[in-house]
């Protein structure tokens, strides 16, 4: 006779008597699921040994759940070995503990919902534990995102790595052997220049071999939903003409045009290739397609695209980790738009978002997915027709390159393949000149709303206008659109971006993927567009995406999502963006990393990112209450469920007041993994957004006080004390770039009247005091492409001073010098100023806690701790202002640097143990009646941008 249990309807008073049996809680936890979108259900003991709560995926697997009060570790433990035993087929088995005191509780129902402090992890996959249990705390909203992702999920991202790989030796292998064969890799190679501007026949086979990978993977998933879409390997049964047959027929008479046009031209051409070569390729691909199955929420295409196939310093095109995407679209609708019901499945299709650059859709994929995901949790059940009218009417997507938009198209299509979509609002944009004009792809919005357009997705040509008839092509074959054909930018409420970032400096690299001679007229007409704009062609392309795009955000509501350089925040070339921001939005969130595994939130580049969500301000009034957040992250999420967890914690975390105490310590499963603090947004207008440049809030209490109020302040303790200070040109003049040097020099190792201190090596740079190591020779002749600069204009310029114009903040000693005689430096500013005791009191000011403090705030971060100090950012970069201290005190300094000139300092990331440091803090702080120092030489040492090591 089965055992009594408490009812589900039992009344307050019987709950709050008796222990409520795990059986209801579990029914509860279902139920709970189930209105979040998640196929879950609670077995009974009766129907034998059944697992407490089993879950059906999107792809028909199960997952099982063992739940167990908090106090029954042991019995839960047992009873998970056994499932894992006893069902191998079973995709995953959970553990998950109930909090003790929903035992007695009144409102089952309610407090489970309610619960923040549930307990699961990932026991076992496929009948294999788990080497390591990641526990996992949270709600139960967090446990049905974890659920719907798991999917997806790898906690160390080991098999998405592996399938890359996988995937890119097999394109590889597939793009050579075509390369083996010259008339069908040239004709494959046309196909792809005429649509993708790439005129390298090796990249181009590769892209065409990706292509064909990308049909065969959505065949692959379509036939798994849909009867009339034969398998691969029926198709291949009559090989590659009988696949090209089956792609032929499902263009012509189902749809998915946008997935399998350009594929079917490539694969035609392999059809009539010698020796086999299409059926090597074909099965090849089929291998690798049918090997990644379970990973295609991953976007693999897009990552191989970006990382394998594509020159990144010319294109500077970056391609944006999934992790990434999915952090950055969860956070841009925090909150916004107000007042929305999610549970409606047709208002996200109200919507218009907009990805200027949208590359392989990384970025609208991940928007998608968030409207789906918010859908589902609002309890709505309308989620594949969201999906459609998200595709359709809510996304809108623009490339330069036919092949990056065809791989966008694919992988919103591959969100849910059983979807037919009529249209997709996907562009390929023209870039070079043509009959006398000059496009500029995207960036030609920046001055009008209709703008020529090279390519159109199926159904797209619906908002393509003409003089003459829109063609509707969806259902046949994408073209061409003719002459004169415009797209309209409807007015947005998003645009989300991460666009290109090559820059104007270093070689010039702007448009670096077009012809030498089209790339200058390219550059001259971005010149002339971006006159009186908001942006730099030296901060790169991407200032004039972001200068494109902040027009069209509806006035009041609009949202600007963006990936861009960390030199966003702080970089003199992104002066006229950061001002374009604060005169027309206001800026909410700033999320940066602090994770010296992961500086970045692209996979395709090492360099230092930073997030951007900034709201459209309805007119010019600013809002005197309105507070930006910056998020420094201490851990920077690897995949979709640490980049929703992550999102999460980042949402619920109360941000520090900066000019208050305390601290917005993000946590996660119990740890943190970063803080938050805000500060007025008036306090940041005009200036560098230093709220990026370190990872805890009280570094940066110390640089607000001693910048804002020129008082060092101690963390920790009540010290306190005044000092003065201004900017660098106002106690001398900074000499020349290396530019500049290289206009007018040579090196030489022959004595010269000109020394030169060039390069840092960080071995040899121990002391604060130093020699020339080099001589200059004035140039007969000018560099080539150059003007000469005289001497005249250079030498007098040289200084005693020495101030780092980039460092590595892990391995350098000393961030200023002095000379005992003016010299010019490739990679050190030399600043001229009046005396000696002067020159040595900076000397000693820089490389002081303090000075170091000032100089890290005020950098260009490239990657990590690489690090510059650009001119203009110098020139007004706050130093004890020598010329307000008493004679005295100068002297006093001028002493101690004589003191401490023969004396080696350690590396940056040893400060708080050198004695060199602690003598020269000792020293300033007993001249200048300063508070001890030690505290904050601790906390910038232990910096992960300078100690490379995780907090």
């Amino acid at each position: 006779m089965e055992a009594p249990t408490v009812g589900i309807h039992m009344t307050a008073s019987r709950y709050s008597e008796e222990t409520v049996r795990e059986e209801v809680v579990n029914t509860h936890l279902a139920e709970l699921l189930q209105q979040r979108g998640v196929t879950a259900r609670a077995e009974r003991r009766s129907h034998g040994d059944a697992p407490d709560v089993r879950v059906e995926l999107a792809d028909g697997r199960n997952v099982f759940i063992e739940c167990k009060y908090a106090d029954a570790s042991t019995r839960l433990d047992r009873q998970l070995a056994e499932r894992l035993e006893d069902y191998p087929e079973v995709l995953a088995v959970f553990g998950l503990k109930y909090p003790s005191r929903i035992r007695r509780a009144r409102n089952v129902p309610d407090q489970i919902a309610a619960a923040t402090d549930l307990d699961w992890f990932l026991a076992g996959r496929l009948g294999k534990s788990e080497p390591a249990r990641q526990i996992h705390t949270g709600g139960v909203d967090d446990l049905a995102d974890h659920l719907r992702l798991l999917l997806q999920e790898n906690e160390s991202g080991d098999a998405v790595a592996a399938a890359v790989k996988l995937v890119g030796r097999q394109v590889n292998q597939c793009a050579r052997a075509v390369l083996r064969h010259q008339r069908i890799s040239w004709r494959i190679a046309k196909v792809i220049a005429r649509t993708d501007q790439e005129n390298d026949r090796v990249p181009a086979v590769q892209i065409g071999c990706l292509m064909l990978f990308n049909a065969v993977a959505f065949q692959d998933r379509l036939s798994a939903v849909r009867t009339d879409v034969p398998g691969i390997d029926e198709s291949r049964r009559s090989g590659v003409s009988g696949m090209a047959d089956d792609w032929d027929r499902i263009c012509s008479e189902i749809d998915y045009v946008p997935v399998f046009e350009l594929a079917l031209e490539i694969l035609l051409i392999l059809a009539d290739a010698p020796d086999d070569i299409g059926e090597q390729v074909v099965d090849a691909l089929t291998k690798a397609a049918k090997g990644t199955r379970a990973l295609e929420g991953h976007d693999l295409t897009g990552r191989l695209f970006h990382t394998l196939l594509t020159d990144a310093k010319f294109k500077g095109a970056y391609y944006t980790s999934v992790a990434a995407a999915t952090l950055l679209a969860r956070l841009v609708f925090e909150g916004w738009p107000a007042d929305v019901d999610w549970s409606d499945h047709e208002f996200p299709a109200s919507l218009d978002v907009a990805d200027l650059a949208c590359g392989t859709g990384t970025l609208l994929m991940a928007v998608a997915a968030e409207a789906e995901r918010r859908h589902k949790l609002a309890g709505g059940d309308r989620a594949p027709d969201l999906h459609r009218a998200m595709v359709e009417q809510a996304l809108h997507g623009f490339d330069v390159q036919l092949s990056a938009v065809h791989f966008a198209a694919t992988s919103l299509a591959m969100l849910n393949p059983a979807i037919l979509f009529d249209r997709m609002s996907m562009y390929v944009m023209p870039l070079g000149e043509r009959d006398g004009d000059i496009a500029l792809g995207s960036i030609d919005f920046l001055s009008r709303d209709e703008v020529a357009v090279q390519f159109a997705m199926p159904g797209a040509q619906d908002l393509v206008r003409s003089p003459r008839t829109a063609r509707r092509v969806s259902g046949s074959r994408a073209r061409r659109v003719s002459d004169r054909q415009t797209a309209r930018l409807p007015e947005l409420d998003l645009a989300i971006m991460n666009p290109p970032f090559t820059r104007s400096v270093g070689g010039n690299l702007l448009f670096g993927s077009s012809p030498k001679a089209e790339r200058r007229k390219l550059q001259q007409e971005l010149a002339l567009r971006l006159r009186n704009k908001f942006a730099s062609s030296t901060a790169g392309l991407g200032a004039s995406f972001v200068a494109a795009a902040a027009p069209k955000l509806r006035p009041g509501e609009g949202r600007l999502a963006l990936v861009l350089p960390a030199t966003v925040c702080t970089g003199p070339s992104w002066r006229q963006t950061r001002a374009l921001i604060e005169s027309e939005f206001t800026l909410d969130t700033v999320i940066s990393s602090h994770d010296p595994e992961r500086w970045n939130f692209s996979d395709s580049t090492d360099l230092s990112e930073s997030l951007l969500i900034a709201t459209r301000r309805s007119g010019a009034n600013k809002s005197n209450n309105h507070r930006t957040t910056f998020v420094n992250l201490w851990r920077n999420p690897e995949n979709v469920l640490g980049a929703h967890r992550t999102a999460g914690a980042i949402a619920t975390t109360s941000p520090a007041k900066l000019e208050e105490s305390g601290a917005g310590l993000i946590e996660l499963d119990g740890e943190h993994i970063g803080e938050s603090f805000s500060i007025p947004a008036s306090a940041a207008s005009g200036n560098q957004w230093i709220g990026v440049q370190f990872a805890r809030s009280d570094l940066a209490r110390c640089v607000d006080s001693l910048l804002n109020s020129s008082k060092v302040w101690v963390p920790g303790t009540n010290s306190t004390a005044n000092i003065p200070l201004c900017s660098i040109k106002e106690l001398g003049s900074v000499g020349p770039d290396r530019r500049d040097v290289w206009d007018g020099f040579r090196r030489t190792d022959s004595a010269t009247a000109y020394p030169a201190l060039l390069n840092h090596d960080t071995k040899k740079r121990r002391m604060i005091q130093v020699e020339p190591n080099k001589f200059l020779a004035p140039l007969v002749n000018p560099p080539s492409g150059r003007k000469l600069k005289s001497i005249d204009q250079l030498w007098p310029k040289s200084g005693r001073l020495l101030i780092a114009e980039r460092l590595r903040l892990d391995t350098a000693r000393v961030a200023s010098m002095r000379s005992e005689v003016n010299v010019l430096s490739n990679v050190w500013w030399p600043v001229r100023v009046d005396d000696a005791a002067t020159e040595k009191a900076l000397a000693i000011w820089f490389n002081s806690t303090l000075g170091l403090l000032t100089w890290i705030t005020h950098r260009t971060t490239t990657e990590g701790g690489w690090v510059a100090m650009k001119k203009g950012d110098l020139e007004d970069l706050p130093v004890l202002d020598t010329t307000l201290i008493p004679s005295s005190q100068l002297q006093l300094l001028a002493n101690l640097f004589d003191q401490l000139a023969g004396n080696e300092f350690e590396c940056f990331s040893h400060m708080h143990n050198c004695e060199a440091r602690a003598r020269l803090d000792a020293g300033l702080s007993e001249s200048l009646g300063l508070p001890d120092l030690s505290v904050i030489r601790q906390l910038l040492a232990t910096e992960p941008v300078i100690s490379k090591q995780r907090l």
